[in-house]
């Protein structure tokens, strides 16, 4: 079985011992608006601890100024962060000068401190802060070939297995036409959870039409007690790797992959 990675909250810090290292490497670590960032480098150092490998978000709009990216990348590395998500961020959490993701790399502050992996955010069923989210796209993806950056495309939690196709379809054009066949598409899929909880989530994550895709199928969402990923996961094609969501619990992602072994 291939190894995934997978979704935590600073909070989970306690949990991280409970990650299954035979079917999780890259952790990421989620940076909740308004909170402070040394949670992101103190997470990170706990997941290395445990031989896995730390992949912090690096928000642009949570950041309030270069002084602040610089010493916050400094720091993870310190830790021993070798790969970082760069995300944008919601719009309306913005606290400093960066408006984009693509603000936060024209500082050359991923050049300067020796970043080579950069991982960013692909949002198959579109991204409520942006709306021209594959331009968006496609922008990062020419600065990060120029700037010699490994790069790979992360995206947020799927549930339609049509759109997720039709999306890595036209992103693996995207990804040819400027020449970068090493570019990983990495699916983002929620873990075992209840119905209630993944649609909550999806409406926290501004996944809105990931909620409504449910809602679209005619089905009384309140009378499906659970979600599981096998059926969209068997639809999916032509991803190279999953990226879990554990909504539902650390254990219980778990308990559901070492039945699929």
């Amino acid at each position: 079985m291939k190894k995934f990675s997978i979704e935590i909250l600073p909070k989970q810090k306690s949990k991280i011992s409970e990650l299954n290292s035979d079917f999780f490497k890259d952790v990421y670590i989620t940076h909740i608006p308004g909170s402070s960032l040394n949670d992101l480098i103190d997470t990170a150092k706990e997941v290395s601890v445990y031989g896995l490998n730390p992949v912090p978000h690096i928000p642009a709009r949570s950041i309030t100024d270069e002084n602040t990216l610089n010493e916050t990348l400094e720091s993870l590395k310190e830790v021993g962060v070798k790969d970082i998500l760069a995300i944008g961020g919601s719009v309306k959490d913005k606290v400093g000068k960066f408006d984009s993701t693509l603000d936060m790399f024209s500082t050359g502050a991923l050049n300067n401190i020796g970043f080579k992996s950069v991982r960013i955010a692909g949002h198959p069923e579109g991204n409520p802060d942006d709306k021209n989210s594959i331009q968006s796209l496609k922008n990062k993806l020419i600065w990060l070939k120029e700037n010699k950056f490994s790069a790979s495309i992360v995206t947020q939690f799927c549930l339609s297995p049509e759109i997720t196709n039709y999306w890595i379809m036209e992103t693996k054009k995207l990804i040819k036409d400027f020449g970068e066949d090493g570019t990983k598409i990495i699916i983002g899929v929620a873990g075992p959870s209840k119905i209630t909880t993944l649609i909550k989530y999806a409406k926290v994550c501004g996944v809105s039409s990931s909620a409504n895709f449910l809602m679209k199928q005619g089905l009384d969402v309140t009378k499906l007690i659970k979600h599981s990923p096998t059926d969209l996961i068997e639809k999916l094609d032509g991803f190279d790797s999953l990226h879990f969501f554990p909504f539902g619990g650390i254990k219980e992602l778990d308990d559901w992959l070492l039945k699929q072994k």
